[in-house]
């Protein structure tokens, strides 16, 4: 439900009139000279509701789907984000906004300020930036997490329409709430299950997957528990926040854009590796290259445009497991057949690669960490807990069907990326074959800009909070250095993966160190440091153990992963 400010009824007792909420997402924000009518045929400004119309069409259903997922994508982007407060000054050079909308933001800023006790304002009534009785942020050197000033500024450098998303109030319904989280959770991990499978044997490998899996359905219910604790709590940086101060948001911070970097390397190199199956004959250097000709251009379209384009991860995944098993069940003759299975093995072939199947199989779940902006863009958040069960019910199923199918038509021979597989064996359907390792090779274009703008975003913040720089950096110049950094960003993410051309090893470094520490490893703590004075002793003793497992796992996983 969306707050409002305690000032928004007028004195004389009258009914108080529509305000907008002070915690509204940067693709709802409407300058004061647009009407409520610009807001939809069927939003009704005395109610803030929308009425119900004719039916959507199909184009309207795909596209409300689209806005769902572009919210949630930029509520992510933005609330993850710790930031210099000073940050925030640089939009009065922003000429998109008038001094009225800055003064309305302000207000809701000054309301807002036992959210963020590290902030500090102070009210001057001589005239200045601002006009007159202008609020001033006070340059800290501490970190916040980022004000709704700075998100409507996101809202226009990363080309966000105000206007693409209809209403104030909009909000995802259940349906988009499950696929958006679904659309998140598989992502390009699902393409190393096979592998993990390979690496810990049948016995251990469905351990470890349902051990991961249970794991992060359990804590994915926890972040709703751990983020009702606060107030205005609505991420991990909040959890961390109330759990362990101020350090703890930065720590997750700073393990948000090292995951995200990560994650951007492993898409080059699946990149890299599509490029390769489909146009044999390049070295390494130069794929990457290409890959980075190819990649760096989505870092400059549109966040909404780059929904749509995501759309391909999850069309992507599901084509690639009916044609597995289309080839599965129409070659009849190993490798590669479900009718003639290849030799697997029930233990570990070898006991020390089943650390590295920690990673592998946890990589899946590395999308566990936009669960909390899921659960808060929910038009019904009391249906958060289902909306989970829903979502790993498929999730599990997909992912469990890839793995076992991936693992007993290939066997030992399974490879990194199970896709090298299907293009490396002869006896399938060679078209079919092609389309999916295409499809595979659109993911990373599809999800590398949504990956590394988080990342853009904070090393931009954070330049331009300095005064030299920011008056250095006037005019077009700005545009300049944001033009000539994002390549640069680009450019190192293609290094890395250079350097680390391995695509398991990337993944089981994502997977061990990353995924099992923000999605399993520190909501557990969360969980435990807010609530052990109240839960029963038989859930602080599972939590420990889970904490227990979790950690072991991350440590001996991200170890194999560098061996």
């Amino acid at each position: 439900m969306a707050e409002f400010s305690g000032n928004d009824s007028p004195q004389d007792g009258s009914n108080p009139r529509p305000q907008a909420p002070r915690n509204i997402h940067p693709s709802q924000f409407a300058r004061p000279d647009q009407h409520h009518e610009s807001l939809g045929p069927h939003y009704d400004p005395e109610t803030d509701m929308f009425l119900s119309g004719s039916p959507q069409s199909l184009k309207q259903k795909i596209g409300s789907f689209v806005g769902s997922y572009s919210r949630t994508s930029m509520t992510f982007m933005a609330e993850n984000l710790s930031i210099p407060v000073s940050a925030t000054r640089h939009l009065e050079d922003d000429n998109d906004f008038d001094r009225q909308s800055v003064m309305t933001h302000l207000s809701r800023w000054d309301s807002r300020r036992s959210t963020y006790p590290n902030l500090e304002i102070e009210r001057r009534s001589s005239a200045g930036s601002y006009g007159v009785g202008e609020y001033t942020p006070l340059l800290l050197p501490k970190l916040d997490k980022i004000p709704t000033i700075s998100i409507t500024s996101i809202a226009e450098d990363y080309h966000f329409d105000p206007h693409s998303i209809q209403g104030a109030a909009q909000k995802s319904s259940y349906m988009q709430s499950v696929f958006n989280s679904i659309n998140i959770l598989i992502g390009i991990g699902i393409l190393s299950l096979p592998l993990g499978f390979k690496c810990a044997g049948w016995v251990i490998g469905s351990a470890v997957f349902a051990f991961c899996c249970g794991l992060t359905m359990y804590t994915a219910k926890l972040l709703s528990k751990c983020l009702s604790r606060g107030e205005n709590s609505r991420t991990y940086g909040d959890m961390g926040d109330a759990a362990f101060g101020f350090r703890g948001r930065v720590l997750v911070s700073m393990l948000f854009l090292t995951e995200l970097i990560t994650s951007s390397v492993a898409l080059v190199v699946l990149l890299g590796d599509g490029i390769q199956s489909l146009v044999p004959g390049y070295d390494t250097m130069a794929v990457r290259c290409i890959s980075w000709f190819i990649v760096t251009p989505m870092l400059f379209l549109p966040v909404r445009q780059l929904s749509y384009t995501s759309l391909f991860g999850i069309i992507s995944a599901g084509a690639l497991l009916v044609i597995l098993i289309y080839d599965g069940l129409t070659k009849s003759h190993a490798p590669g057949s479900l009718l003639e299975p290849a030799d697997t093995s029930i233990w570990p072939e070898e006991w020390n690669t089943v650390p590295l199947s920690f990673g592998l199989i946890m990589a899946g779940f590395a999308g566990h960490a936009v669960l909390p902006s899921v659960h808060h863009d929910m038009e019904e958040p009391k249906k958060y807990n289902k909306m989970v069960n829903t979502t790993y019910v498929i999730v599990t199923a997909v992912y469990a069907l890839m793995a076992s199918a991936g693992y007993a038509m290939f066997g030992s021979a399974t490879m990194e990326e199970i896709t090298q597989n299907i293009s490396a064996t002869p006896g399938y359907n060679q078209a079919l074959n092609r389309f999916a390792v295409i499809l595979i090779a659109l993911n990373p274009i599809a999800k590398y800009a949504l990956t590394l703008n988080p990342v853009n975003l904070t090393w931009e913040i954070w330049l331009f909070s300095s005064d030299n720089i920011d008056h250095f950096c006037g005019g077009d110049r700005r545009k300049v250095v944001k033009f000539v950094g994002k390549l640069l960003v680009s450019a190192f993410v293609v290094l890395l993966a250079y350097l680390i051309p391995g695509f398991d090893k990337v993944m089981a470094l994502l997977g061990a160190f990353f995924s099992i520490t923000i999605s399993g490893s520190f909501p557990l703590l969360c969980h435990m440091k807010l609530f052990h004075d109240t839960m029963p002793k038989w859930e602080l003793a599972l939590n420990a153990v889970l904490f227990a497992i979790s950690v072991s796992m991350a440590i001996f996983g991200t170890a194999w992963s560098f061996m």
